[in-house]
């Protein structure tokens, strides 16, 4: 080959590289949009500790909604192993229930309730992790209708139709001072409405 011939080549396999390189480059995906929880790291509370104690989790249960017909709220309920059910204890619910008790999750929130009520951190509570309500139909979500107006629709799930379950089935205490609601994001104004309530 000659000089000119060998050139030529050179400059259409240059060509061709650049021109699958800007190919590729257009068929690739946008990014991925950020996930915030990412960046929380988790503590040794998150996970499991040798040596203590397992509470239970019961679920999925079906929680079929008068507040908001043709839709059903799932939940789950954790039973810490030092519950005996003789002595009144406290409540914490957890709204987007089925993310903060993910076992491999970003929270993994049973396994902090079993360390920190083993070490007398926490009192003994049973919690319910609560997810937003689908509807019947079709599955759809209904968490914006539910999370997002203010009003006390999605509070009257919790207080009227999700309490009475839980202190049928477990020795809860009534006392106004001792559930905690644990919100997210919005989850905040839902949090201040069933205080209210």
């Amino acid at each position: 080959m000659t000089n000119s011939s060998t050139h030529r080549v050179t400059a259409v396999l240059a060509l061709v590289i650049a021109a699958t390189t800007a190919v590729a480059h257009a068929q690739r995906r946008p990014p991925a949009p950020p996930n915030f929880d990412a960046f929380y790291e988790l503590g040794p509370d998150s996970l499991i500790r040798r040596g203590v104690p397992k509470g239970t989790v019961k679920g999925p249960v079906t929680l079929p909604s008068q507040v908001y017909p043709g839709v059903a709220h799932d939940y789950w309920v954790y039973v810490p192993a030092q519950y005996d059910g003789k002595t009144d204890v406290s409540l914490m619910v957890f709204n987007d229930g089925a993310t903060y008790m993910r076992p491999d999750g970003y929270y993994r929130a049973v396994n902090v309730l079993d360390n920190l009520i083993y070490r007398g951190e926490l009192p003994v509570m049973i919690a319910a992790f609560i997810d937003p309500g689908k509807f019947t139909k079709d599955g759809a979500s209904n968490r914006q209708a539910e999370y997002d107006p203010p009003d006390d629709r999605y509070s009257r799930v919790i207080v009227d139709e999700l309490l009475p379950r839980l202190y049928a089935e477990y020795r809860i205490t009534r006392d106004p001072e001792r559930p905690a609601i644990v919100p997210s994001d919005v989850l905040g104004l839902i949090t201040l409405q069933v205080e209210g309530r």
